[in-house]
Parts: structure tokens; sequence; C-alpha cells
């Protein structure tokens, strides 16, 4: 079963809409520093039950932010998702300074679909996340 998810990375193929992208989506050689990042099937909540990961990410000025997508690997077991961590320019110019910018990614789950939330930084792993269940 290949769920449905709200945002998709997509590979792009031509160098100059290439070059566009990464002027919006900014990658650095070194991964950001992470911290405090959780992972959880919400089915507390009335409806439709979620997975919900939550952290911090070190961003190099106050107008980079910390964005999370689905990586679509078919080789990847379907009890673990695997996230693609990538870095956005909110705009302007903004003051060079190492600070944690918060990042959440909410997608629809059942309860038991995963047990497990890989965090990626340029295809290596940074994060391997147990996913916990709240009643």
């Amino acid at each position: 079963m290949t769920p449905a998810y709200p945002l998709k990375c997509k590979a792009l193929s031509n160098p100059a809409a290439l070059r566009r992208k990464f002027d919006k989506e900014k990658t650095m050689f070194n991964p950001p520093k992470l911290r405090s990042f959780v992972s959880w099937i919400n089915l507390e909540s009335p409806g439709q039950s979620k997975l919900i990961v939550s952290g911090e990410g070190e961003m190099p000025s106050d107008t980079e932010r910390p964005h999370l997508c689905v990586n679509m690997d078919p080789r990847t077991p379907p009890s673990t998702l695997e996230l693609d961590l990538t870095i956005r320019n909110s705009g302007g110019a903004g003051n060079a300074k190492d600070e944690y910018q918060r990042v959440r990614f909410e997608a629809p789950a059942e309860q038991g679909q995963y047990d497990k939330v890989l965090i990626l930084w340029q295809s290596s792993v940074l994060l391997d996340l147990d996913v916990r269940e709240t009643h």
C-alpha cells in the first residue's frame, strides 16, 4: 500500500531548474545540527489519525527554515517512513546567526502503520526515530 502524502520531494534533471530550485532550497555540505526530534502516531485526535514528526534544526541565518518531505524510495520497508530534510530561504538577506528553527511534518497514518522514521540529509541518515503511539 503506497500512502498519499501531502508533500513529495521531486528530483529534477534539468540543470537550470536545479539552480532555480537550490536558490529556494539551499543545501549545505555539512548537515544542520538537530535536537528534540520525536515521532508519534496521534490516535487521540477526532477523525483520522496522523503521524507527526517534530523537532528543531540549527539554521545558518534567520531567513533559513528547515523543511521535511517524503522520500519515496521503493526499497524502503513499508513500516519505515523516510523524510528528506532541506533548507528553504524565506526571502531577504537575513542576519547570519546560528539559531534553531522548528520543523514539523504531518501525514495521515493508521495505528501500527509505521515503527520507524528516518530523517535524511542528501541521502544519508541523520536520525533514526522510533514511532510512538498516543491513545
